[in-house]
């Protein structure tokens, strides 16, 4: 059994010529915390001015120096927290007795904070579009254990990289894999899956709590959700489908837009979705407990407590407080956390004569890919040709209705069902 209270930390600074100096005595308030929906872990503390062999410590903290949070246990060995590059802090302070503040980020920050066009073609896997976002810029990837369904086509202009692999990662989440966050160790990064974590803390509150706060809001909720198709000249857009949920709270709709490479049954199931992750009241499970450094974001631990109920939750946030040996953590149940991919609905076949409904948008006059292509309505249509040598419209529909549905050509994988 762990103890929390055998834990201690060493704060450790790496100057510009890569000397380490133990700075533990020196800093306070110190905080390592990794946030929802952020990317890169930081650190912070207030430091003294203290002199050392190489001058005064704020001479020392410069922007590309970094900060090491070590910790060990019962007088072992130090294992590394976290490290992070420093972007923040105070060289006006000259005298001893004046403190200063320092901010520094894991190896995630620059990517997190910088914009790039991003665009992926329709069938990338979330496991390629994530790694390859990471080798662009230069971040070691050295596991995934995350999501890996495919996705429509992905285009983000001028997106903050952070916000568009959040994006990719709760698109996965929606289209039935498992939830996953980046976790940034020694200067690498891995892709972890929610409750992978091998050893399952427990916390009782007669041993361990310190404070737990529940609160519970219908704020956000969504109850149904209207999928609606591709504009029709007009300029109206076709409802396609709508999907409700629990209405116990009254009717709060959001509205879903088919993507162009999307099914119609494929985005009745990301509406599912949403309903599954938006359609019941949201619970803010907070609990501040003795600080264990393992426990990161997206672990499993298991709380006894009378305040909540009994159970696994997974931490979606937490922030590690050295000076008082505490951790704050935010908790979801883990019963409302996705930890394994869903298994793939079985693929649905077709054959010549087959009727079906053709979603509108593009028609082709062959197979080829660089054939000429026509706008089409949605509707009732045949299947009077499958597999077309041209490989890149490979089925052939045609009208059952020409006052109804406009097509007669090849079309596209999952342009119907």
């Amino acid at each position: 059994m762990i103890d929390p209270q055998r834990y201690r930390y060493t704060v450790a600074m790496i100057t510009e010529d890569m000397t380490a100096y133990d700075i533990t005595s020196l800093v306070e308030n110190v905080v390592w915390e990794e946030e929802e929906d952020q990317l890169a872990c930081r650190i912070s503390f207030t430091a003294k001015n203290d002199a050392t062999s190489k001058g005064k410590l704020s001479s020392l903290a410069k922007p590309g120096c970094y900060v090491g949070i070590l910790y060990s246990y019962d007088g072992g060995k130090n294992e590394e927290a976290t490290r992070g590059k420093i972007v923040k802090w105070n060289p006006s302070a000259k005298l001893t007795s004046e403190v200063f503040k320092v901010k520094a980020y894991d190896v995630l920050y620059d990517l997190q904070e910088s914009e790039d066009n991003i665009y992926f073609s329709a069938g990338t896997r979330t496991k390629s579009a994530i790694s390859q976002i990471l080798e662009r810029w230069g971040v070691v990837l050295i596991s995934y254990n995350g999501p890996d369904v495919s996705h429509g086509k992905l285009a983000f202009k001028s997106g903050k990289l952070g916000t568009v692999i959040v994006k990719i990662l709760k698109e996965a989440r929606k289209k039935g894999g498992r939830e996953a966050v980046l976790r940034a160790s020694k200067m690498a990064v891995s892709v972890v899956g929610f409750g992978s974590n091998e050893t399952v803390l427990h916390f009782e509150e007669d041993w361990h709590m310190t404070d737990v706060n529940h609160e519970i809001s219908t704020t956000g909720m969504v109850t149904r959700v209207k999928v609606i198709g591709k504009s029709e000249e007009e300029g109206c857009e076709p409802v396609e489908a709508t999907v409700d949920g629990s209405v116990q709270f009254g009717i709060r709709q959001k509205i879903y837009t088919r993507g162009t490479d999307e099914s119609v049954s494929e985005a009745e199931t990301a509406a599912r979705e949403i309903l599954s992750e938006d359609g019941k009241p949201k619970e803010k499970i907070t609990a501040k407990l003795p600080d264990v450094p393992l426990v990161r974001k997206g672990d499993m631990i298991h709380l006894k407590t009378a305040t909540i109920e009994e159970g696994f939750y997974c931490v979606i946030s937490v922030s590690h407080s050295i000076d008082d040996m505490l951790m704050t953590l935010e908790l979801k149940k883990a019963s409302d956390c996705k930890t394994m991919d869903e298994a793939p609905a079985e693929a649905k076949t077709y054959n010549v004569g087959d009727i079906v409904n053709f979603h509108g948008g593009q028609y082709y006059v062959s197979s080829y890919p660089d054939a000429q292509g026509y706008e089409g309505s949605p509707g009732k249509a045949k299947i009077t040709i499958k597999d077309g040598s041209g490989k890149a419209h490979p089925w052939h529909l045609v009208t059952q209705n020409w006052d109804e549905t406009h097509v007669y050509g090849w079309v596209d994988d999952g342009s119907f069902d």
